[in-house]
C-alpha cells in the first residue's frame, strides 16, 4: 500500500474550558482519546482561561504519544495573570511548546502526504445577520451588549484588523504548505469557523442574531476554498457540533464542528 492510500486517523477537541473540579472527567476524556490510538491530536481553541486553568488543560495531554497541534480560542485571551497582547505574543506560545504542542499559528505539520494548517480565525463581522440589516461598522459598539470579549480581551486591534493580519500569516502558511509535492490532502483546523452553513442562525432571537457576527470569518473560508488540496476543515467555537460539505478549489470540503454534550467537550475522528 502507498503512503497515499494509508488512512490518517486525527482526533480533534476544543472549547475544553478546564475546570478543576471535574478534572476526573478531563482524565477520562484523554484516556479515551489515548485509546484511540489517533495519528495525531488537535486542540482547537478554548482550553482555559484564566491562564493558569489554560496550562492547567494542555498538562491533561502530557503522556498522550502522538503529534499535538493547537490552536488558540477567543477565551483563552481573557486577559488575567497577563494583559491579552503578552497572552497572544509570548505567553500562549510558549506554554503550548512546553507542554509540548505545535503552536498551529506560526507553523504547519506534514504527517505522510496529509498537511494540517490551522488559525484562531478572528471574526471580522462577514457572519453577521443580514436580516438585521446592519452595516459591519456597527459591530465593534454592539459587541459589549452580547459577547464578553468586549469586557476581557484588551489588546490594540480591532476585531478587523486582527483578522486580516491572521488571514495573511494563514495564507501564506497554507500556500507553503499547498506547494509542497509530498502533500496531497490539507486539514485546515480553526477555532471560529469559517464557512456559513457552519453557523446557526436564529432570526427570532436578536441577541443570537447579534452574536452571529462574531462567530467566523467568511473571509478566510473564501482563501481555504480556493486551495485544492484542502479536504477537510475542523472548528470548535460554537459548542454546537455538525458536519457539512461545502464546495472547494477541486470538490467537495468535509468541514466539522466539534461541539460539546451537556457543556462538557468531546472528541471527534476525522479520517483522510
Amino acid at each position: 500500500m502507498g503512503v497515499a492510500e494509508i488512512a490518517m486517523r486525527i482526533i480533534v477537541t476544543a472549547d475544553l474550558h478546564y475546570r478543576p473540579t471535574e478534572r476526573r472527567r478531563y482524565l477520562d476524556l484523554v484516556r479515551d482519546i489515548a485509546n484511540a490510538r489517533p495519528d495525531c491530536l488537535i486542540v482547537a481553541g478554548d482550553v482555559g482561561h484564566p491562564f493558569r486553568l489554560f496550562r492547567r488543560g494542555l498538562e491533561l495531554f502530557s503522556d498522550l504519544a502522538c503529534p499535538k497541534l493547537l490552536v488558540a480560542g477567543n477565551h483563552d485571551l481573557y486577559c488575567s495573570e497577563y494583559d491579552s497582547r503578552t497572552l497572544w505574543e509570548h505567553v500562549l506560545p510558549a506554554t503550548a511548546r512546553a507542554a509540548g504542542f505545535i503552536w498551529l499559528e506560526e507553523q504547519t505539520v506534514q504527517i505522510g502526504d496529509v498537511g494540517i494548517c490551522g488559525t484562531l480565525a478572528w471574526y471580522d463581522y462577514s457572519t453577521r445577520a443580514s436580516h438585521l440589516g446592519l452595516a459591519a461598522e456597527a459591530y465593534p459598539q454592539l459587541k459589549q451588549l452580547v459577547n464578553h470579549d468586549a469586557d476581557y480581551i484588551d489588546w490594540p486591534w480591532s476585531d478587523r484588523a486582527m483578522a486580516r493580519c491572521l488571514q495573511r500569516g494563514f495564507a501564506r502558511r497554507l500556500a507553503a504548505l499547498a506547494a509542497e509535492p509530498a502533500v496531497t490532502r490539507i486539514l485546515v483546523a480553526t477555532h471560529m469557523p469559517i464557512f456559513d452553513a457552519m453557523i446557526p442562525t436564529y432570526p427570532q432571537s436578536e441577541v443570537w442574531s447579534l452574536l452571529r457576527a462574531y462567530m467566523g470569518n467568511l473571509a478566510l473560508g473564501d482563501v481555504v476554498r480556493a486551495c485544492p488540496k484542502v479536504t477537510h476543515v475542523v472548528s470548535g467555537h460554537l459548542h454546537r457540533g455538525g458536519v457539512w460539505r461545502v464546495a472547494g478549489g477541486a470538490g467537495e470540503i468535509e468541514c466539522r464542528v466539534v461541539g460539546t454534550v451537556n457543556n462538557f467537550p468531546v472528541c471527534a475522528m476525522v479520517t483522510l
